[in-house]
Order: structure tokens, then C-alpha cells, then sequence
């Protein structure tokens, strides 16, 4: 999931930056289920694969 820099700002607002640290060119997100990375891939457009990562949690085998 990619979103423009206007729309990580944002979100980042609604959530409340006490769950957010940054280093440079990277947003981490303190997340219940774990840290989210935001990951600035070109100019103002930041993205994650926390959605992706979620999705093979739920369905890859229990070991």
C-alpha cells in the first residue's frame, strides 16, 4: 500500500504521533499486533507492506 506524503501526514495526525518514530526516509508506526514501516519509495510517495505481511500471517500454516 503506497500513499502520497500529504496522506501519510495525515494519518499519522489522526493516530497521534506519540505511536511514531522517524529516521530518514522511513515512519515507524507502533502498532498493537507490531511496528509498521513506511519506507519512502520516490519523491513523496511513502509505502508499507504491512497489508501484504497481514495477509500471509492469516494464511500460511500453523506450524
Amino acid at each position: 500500500m503506497c500513499l502520497s506524503a500529504q496522506a501519510l501526514a495525515l494519518f499519522l495526525n489522526v493516530i497521534g504521533l506519540d505511536m511514531v518514530t522517524t529516521d530518514p526516509g522511513r515512519v515507524i508506526v507502533a502498532a498493537e499486533a507490531g511496528d509498521v514501516h513506511w519506507v519512502l519509495t520516490a519523491e513523496d510517495v511513502w509505502c508499507t507492506m504491512a497489508p501484504q505481511l497481514d495477509r500471509l500471517a492469516r494464511f500460511s500454516p500453523v506450524e
